[in-house]
């Protein structure tokens, strides 16, 4: 593969997260594609095979960066107690993308919500935090992330921002981060709720 090749295999690929994140997949044509980067039809299929390998290949580029910037922003954390967050243009663009692939039921996007899921779940181990069932806490937490992700649009415009802005993620961000760290019920409330859940469940 020429160097060209692979210039012209981004560009495509771009264009394509570009084009499925404000319309999605169903509403993107190949031609749409195509013209959005500049290519033929054919040259997409030459690289990608179908819309569908081009959507795998989208996928799989969106969660290896979005896992990248996670764990630069981590190693900064760590190493400067007054590092707050930033959020690039590419960076919002493919949070952006990943809420669109939730929604449209890919399965590389299905797939990766699972290993979030592992993922979280081996790190809860590893903390031997206090919790029920670990499991079930990853999955709920990767949830509410992916439901952030999936709202974040309607969420910017409840805030009065621009969807898809550093200041809208900002505040999206913050607050997530002040309910995760102020919890809205006791202990006492959470075991009344689980008690009264349990009583409901063995009437049935």
């Amino acid at each position: 593969m020429t160097a060209e090749d692979l210039t012209a295999r981004a560009r495509i690929r771009d264009a394509a997260i570009r084009l499925f994140t404000e319309r999605g997949m169903e509403k993107t044509s190949i031609l749409d594609i195509a013209e959005e980067a500049g290519v033929s039809g054919g040259l997409i299929r030459h690289h990608f095979g179908s819309k569908d390998g081009l959507r795998e290949a989208c996928d799989t580029h969106v969660f290896d960066e979005l896992m990248k910037f996670k764990e630069e922003a981590l190693a900064k954390g760590e190493a400067d107690p007054g590092f707050v967050p930033t959020f690039d243009t590419r960076q919002l663009l493919f949070r952006r993308y990943m809420g669109r692939a939730m929604i449209d039921g890919s399965a590389a996007a299905a797939a990766q919500f699972t290993e979030i899921v592992d993922g979280t779940e081996r790190w809860f181990r590893e903390q031997d935090l206090d919790m029920p069932d670990p499991r079930a806490c990853a999955a709920a937490l990767a949830a509410m992330t992916g439901g952030m992700m999936i709202l974040q649009d309607h969420v910017a415009r409840a805030l009065g921002e621009e969807p898809g802005t550093h200041e809208a993620m900002l505040r999206m961000s913050l607050a997530a981060g002040f309910l995760f760290t102020h919890p809205l019920a006791t202990p006492e409330t959470l075991k009344k709720a689980s008690e009264s859940l349990a009583a409901y469940q063995r009437k049935e």
